[in-house]
């Protein structure tokens, strides 16, 4: 029988947000890991926030040669279908395998995989960890509890590092997605809803496992790039964009420069004038 988990490692699981790297593009947000054994929880106490995803594999014991039924994920076929296609590319079960292995969500990549909800279940039992954590009583009383939660930590995450696109993947789990993003209009856009606001534009799709996606890749890959490249602010490049404070700031001291350049040069040297123009502070004279 293992261990129930302390409250410190609970909320050590209930803080990891997913794979990949939070300044990716790209963010793909599921609701559960949908795999998963009680006995790999505690393994999943060595992750941080966000892990590689080949680092992670080996955390859980995971071969970078399985694929398919064995993997974490069964989305994650469709997920590396979607990426390689967005670069142009119409791939094999071959390539899909090898993007899997040596791109998807890593911590140099071009994606993020998330999950609404932060620990997997194994099974579609009531509460799959009876033993292991004893906080929650049911799978109910968990969602209860920790999803609102994990609204406030995605959308705080989501504020930061601005992700240009998130594709909320499971149409059983709109509503949640939803939640999370409450402050954006979602409409149907053919078989997704779409919507966006000035940093971020959101799709919602059926589930990548599921049958009801098949076909719908390359209309989904078009509606990214459509709504990627008509959204001019959709992430900001180079520095973080500065506070109204420190812009008004820097306005006033380029507006005093600009008053400096306009006067006459002095001959005497004032030093507690940092826009002084003697000709020693112009460059005409040596110190």
């Amino acid at each position: 029988m293992n261990k129930p988990l302390n409250t410190n490692e609970l909320e050590h699981l209930q803080n990891f947000v997913g794979y990949g790297r939070l300044d990716a593009d790209i963010w793909f947000l599921g609701f559960e890991e949908t795999s998963g054994e009680a006995d790999k929880l505690r393994n999943r106490l060595k992750f941080h926030q966000v892990e590689d995803c080949a680092d992670a594999q080996n955390t859980l014991d995971i071969s970078q040669a399985q694929f398919g039924e064995e993997n974490l994920q069964g989305a994650w076929a469709g997920i590396c279908e979607i990426m390689l296609k967005l670069e142009g590319i119409n791939p094999s079960q071959e390539d899909i395998q090898k993007y899997r292995a040596d791109h998807l969500a890593r911590n140099d990549g071009a994606t993020l995989l998330c999950e609404m909800m932060p620990i997997p279940m194994p099974t579609t039992a009531d509460w799959p960890y009876e033993g292991t954590i004893t906080q929650y009583e049911s799978r109910e009383a968990y969602y209860a509890e920790v999803k609102p939660l994990r609204i406030d930590l995605l959308g705080a995450l989501i504020n930061q590092h601005l992700p240009k696109m998130i594709i909320g993947y499971g149409q059983a789990n709109w509503s949640d997605y939803q939640e999370l993003f409450h402050d954006i209009s979602l409409s149907p856009s053919g078989q997704f809803l779409l919507g966006w606001n000035a940093n971020t534009v959101v799709i919602l799709c059926d589930h990548f496992s599921m049958d009801t996606i098949n076909g719908k890749y390359d209309d989904l890959v078009a509606l990214i790039l459509e709504h990627s490249l008509s959204i001019e602010t959709a992430k900001p490049v180079g520095p973080i964009p500065l506070s109204k404070a420190e812009l008004a700031r820097q306005k006033k001291e380029a507006a005093k420069r600009a008053s400096a350049a306009k006067r006459k040069p002095s001959a005497q040297h004032n030093p507690s004038d940092p826009y002084c123009v003697c000709a020693y502070c112009l460059g005409y004279e040596s110190n």
